[in-house]
Order: structure tokens, then sequence, then C-alpha cells
């Protein structure tokens, strides 16, 4: 992953989260959870919401994870990874941000409010799905904000690896399409001009 497409991703999900984490209407029904001090390793925090993430991950992305079970493991595991590492990137107080919402969605009241009944287990996959199509489509500003914020996270994951941009027809970068690389295409930086002399 070369520097420019990893600061894309991370723009992504910085301007796609940031209305997301305006969750004052949780809040004022004390769901709100405050934090001090720095806020939790991403890879950490991820795996105390392992089956919210996979669950989320596997709405999102949907036939184009692989089908065979351990293969699907494989991968979910790499994108929670490749997340963390897109989490970590961010300033402290959106990480911390994040996890309050991760923490409210781990709440049944919570997302009872938000119009998902049942929890994360594999056996609700159906439901969520759904819910998350009707978070996107949402007249609630609030809905489609923590929609796009996970959307961002978990396709800035999913696709920093190139092996799987074709499964939705994408050739990469045009330098990719074109066989070159970003050492090719980014021009070199001048050398300092060389005095001669005093």
């Amino acid at each position: 992953m070369n520097a420019t497409s990893g600061w894309t991703r991370r723009r992504l999900i910085f301007t796609g989260a940031g209305g997301a984490f305006a969750l004052a209407g949780l809040g004022a029904l004390g769901l709100r959870q405050t934090r001090n001090g720095p806020p939790p390793a991403a890879l950490a925090l991820l795996a105390t919401h392992l089956s919210l993430f996979d669950s989320v991950t596997v709405a999102l992305l949907g036939p184009a994870l692989p089908a065979e079970p351990a293969l699907r493991s494989s991968e979910l595991a790499r994108v929670r990874t490749e997340a963390a590492k897109l989490l970590d990137s961010l300033p402290p107080g959106t990480r911390r941000e994040f996890a309050d919402l991760l923490t409210l969605l781990d709440l049944a009241p919570a997302r009872a409010l938000l119009g998902l009944t049942g929890g994360w287990e594999a056996g609700n996959a159906s439901a969520i799905a759904a819910w998350f199509q009707a978070l996107r489509t949402s007249s609630l500003g609030l809905k489609a904000q923590i929609y796009f914020a996970l959307h961002d996270l978990v396709y800035g994951a999913f696709y920093a690896e190139p092996a799987t941009w074709a499964v939705s027809g994408y050739p990469g970068p045009p330098y990719a399409a074109l066989g070159l690389t970003p050492a090719t295409v980014l021009p070199a930086t001048p050398a300092s001009p060389t005095r001669s002399g005093p």
C-alpha cells in the first residue's frame, strides 16, 4: 500500500466518521460512555467487540467475502487488522469517540433505539444486513452517519489489500492498470544543487 492511497483511506474515514460521533440523542439517555486518558489500542478495541465488528463486516461486504468458513475467518481477521491500523492513525479524540460508538452498539437498549432487534450473533445476519440498509437510507442524520462511519472503515480496511480489487471489478489505481508502480508515477524529489566553489 502506498502512502498516498493510505492517506486517502484515512481521510475518508475521518471525514465520513466525523458526524457519526455526534451521539447527543443517545447521550441524553445516559448511554454515552465518557472516558479519560488515552483511547484503547484499536486492535484490542475490535477484539473486545469481536462479534459486533465481524457482523458489521459481513453485512457490508457480503459475497465479497470467501464462502469457505476457514478462508472467511482468515479474511475477517485481516480486515480487523487493517481496520485497526486505520483507527490507530486517527487523532485520539476521534478514536475515543469510535470506541464510544462500538460500546453503544454493543448495548441492547442502544441497538433497539437505532432499530435493531437481537444481537450480533451469526443467526441474526439477515436482520443485521436489513438494519444496515435502513441506516443508510434513514432520513435521521445520526443513523446515516453511523452507517457511513462503519462503511468507510470496513471498506477502507478490506480494499487495503490489492488482491481484493478484482472482486468488485476495480482494476486498481490508474498506474496499476497500466502495469506501473508508484515509484514510476510520482516525481522524484529534485536533488539539491551542488555548489562549486566558495
